[in-house]
């Protein structure tokens, strides 16, 4: 009996293996480690197709670039979340604020004292109902695996033209229940993503970001197997260019970002939101030839600033569209 748990235990361990490859690639294209953080975040980036890089003043725009944390002028929180297809959960939360020196503050040497921003995010991604099968095709067991990351971003005004900012961020990988004895197989790792954010003039930005700096999982399958082996599953660190501009009394906002790795060719990002109506937004994009649209509609409630996001965004490989909602509010 025991040989028998054993071997099914092995067996579950290769599918749930083929199976990370599979979700992971469904996640987001690529195949690669930390897919679910190459997802994007809340409605409103996804329905501009994610160009996202030059664009500031939230949580949400922090996570694609710590710089642009420094244009926030309150504090604000950010909530989403995506049912998916195959029995895939994603789900973000993030707060934001402004940091604004006293004025006193570089009184005594007459020095400019930079205003900054910083962000805390929260992301989820998860599967269950992951079939265990043995070798005749048997289910005996379902299984799960769950992704989360938590992120820091900090960032400075250094003048009024130029930004910059830094992401932490510590990231955890777990299937329970794996072992013969029921053990998790997890493993943790600590990243950083490096960003700028540049006015050449007014309402044109010019964002850059590296992504994924020292991020990767390391497993080791002691607890498996009797002999277990360690690997290492490094993430892909990515590169990303782009370009936001407002035009038309600032009603209509335009992006357009470009993302490369060494793991895969360059993506191009385009997006668009516009105000038909006071209060009212239109969005629209493609993320690497993927159409994406969306709308937004901003209120007051009890003095707080909010609004209701939604987005649809189709997907290359052919499985379910997402349908994104948020909510956002600031005071």
């Amino acid at each position: 009996m025991a040989k028998m748990i054993y071997f099914q235990r092995i067996v579950t361990l290769s599918f749930i293996i083929l199976f990370g490859n599979i979700s992971t690639g469904l996640f987001a294209q690529g195949g690669y480690a930390g897919a679910f953080l190459r997802m994007g975040l809340g409605a409103r980036s996804e329905s501009m197709g994610r160009a996202y890089t030059a664009i500031s003043g939230s949580a949400e725009s922090a996570y694609f670039n710590p710089a642009s944390v420094t244009a926030m002028q309150d504090r604000g929180i950010d909530v989403s979340m995506r049912s998916l297809s195959l029995d895939r959960r994603f789900a973000y939360l993030g707060f934001s604020t402004a940091i604004k020196p006293g004025a006193k503050s570089g009184a005594k040497s007459g020095a400019r004292v930079p205003e900054g921003g910083v962000a805390l995010t929260w992301i989820h991604a998860s599967t269950t109902n992951i079939d265990g099968r043995d070798s005749d095709g048997r289910k005996f067991d379902s299984f799960s695996n769950y992704e989360n990351a938590i992120n820091f971003s900090f960032g400075l005004k250094f003048s009024e033209r130029f930004s910059a900012g830094i992401t932490a961020r510590t990231i955890w990988n777990n299937f329970p229940g794996l072992g013969t004895d029921d053990a998790d197989m997890s493993s943790r790792s600590i990243g950083v993503d490096l960003g700028a954010l540049v006015s050449p003039m007014q309402n044109v930005w010019l964002g850059a970001v590296i992504k994924n700096l020292n991020s990767k999982y390391n497993w080791n399958s002691d607890k498996i197997y009797e002999r277990g082996t360690s690997t290492k599953d490094e993430f892909p660190q990515v590169w990303r260019l782009g370009i936001a501009t407002r035009q038309i009394n600032n009603k209509l906002l335009v992006a357009a970002d470009i993302e490369g790795s060494k793991k895969f060719d360059p993506r191009f990002m385009f997006g668009a939101e516009y105000m038909v109506v006071q209060n009212a937004l239109l969005r629209a994009g493609f993320r690497d030839g993927n159409p994406t649209f969306g709308a937004a509609y901003l209120f007051e409630f009890k003095g707080v600033a909010a609004g209701l996001h939604y987005a649809f965004a189709s997907q290359a490989d052919e499985i379910d569209s997402d349908h994104v909602f948020s909510w956002s509010f600031a005071f």
